[in-house]
């Protein structure tokens, strides 16, 4: 099949955005593979832009393949095919996150995961978030190759990226072994909320004793987080009824909360265990 015939007019347009205009562009990139016919044509259209010496371009071929990264699998072959082929040691970083993107947006084919794994070490944080955000979901537990590249991003200098390795690995409770339990713990007072929130949660759900003297810490604030309250859930121990009572007493809400059913679900949880890991 022929490469389809796009306008230099209507590339200029695509190429013109920032992150300020992300949502814009990938909804012209949307408009575009409705605009071809067949798969086989949006995979032509990707390749030629693969092939073209400007790096730019290049970053569209993959952007092409992302808009409808949730509703087909036909073009996963190629897309894998093109990131394995990106020399990332030389690839401008418009084209690695363009290309780490595509990848990260396919949450549910494990097929994505060693060719996502490859830009774990990329110098762009937002490439490296990609990578911690886009690990598959069905894969559980993980492989250790994968444990072993979310354990390093947990200790990244970015919040966002050591927020999202920690709950990616956080919720696979059977990945579990001490140098993972000892990384949670470590984050345990890390200076991003949410990292330190997942962490406990991982602790929880993982039975770690380590974590009851930070919930019990946490729990005793009026304003403590949802994450903690989860956590608590997840632990279900005794000693923490009486924080519990007191947080719902008091009219405890997170106004960020998504799940208000949290503390009652903490509170029935504490309540139903009959010993402490205490």
């Amino acid at each position: 099949m022929s490469t389809p015939s796009i306008p230099s007019s209507q590339i200029a347009e695509l190429l013109d955005w920032d992150e300020t205009s992300s949502q814009e562009h990938f909804d012209a990139m949307g408009r575009l593979l409705g605009s071809l016919s067949a798969p086989e044509e949006v995979i032509a259209l990707a390749r030629a832009w693969w092939a073209d010496p400007d790096e730019r371009v290049q970053a569209l071929g993959f952007d092409l393949l992302a808009v409808q990264a949730l509703d087909f699998r036909w073009h996963v072959p190629s897309l894998i095919e093109a990131a394995d082929a990106l020399p990332l040691d030389r690839a401008h970083k418009h084209v690695r996150a363009a290309a780490a993107h595509a990848l990260a947006i396919i949450c549910d084919d494990e097929r994505v995961l060693f060719p996502l794994l490859r830009f774990a070490d990329d110098p762009e944080a937002g490439i490296r978030w990609q990578v911690a955000r886009g690990i598959p979901v069905g894969l559980d537990p993980l492989p250790e190759d994968a444990v072993q590249v979310l354990l390093v991003l947990m200790r990244d200098p970015d919040a966002e990226v050591r927020d999202w390795a920690t709950m990616m690995l956080g919720s696979r409770a059977e990945n579990d072994a001490q140098e993972i339990r000892d990384a949670f713990v470590e984050r345990l007072n890390d200076p991003g909320e949410n990292t330190a929130g997942e962490a406990a949660i991982a602790l929880a759900i993982r039975r770690d004793p380590r974590i009851l003297p930070t919930l019990k810490r946490m729990l005793a604030l009026p304003d403590v987080g949802n994450l903690y309250v989860e956590a608590a859930a997840e632990l279900g121990d005794p000693d923490l009824l009486p924080l519990l009572q007191k947080l719902k007493a008091d009219g405890w809400q997170d106004d960020n909360e998504p799940r208000p059913q949290v503390l009652d679900q903490a509170l029935q949880a504490c309540a139903s265990r009959p010993t402490s890991l205490a």
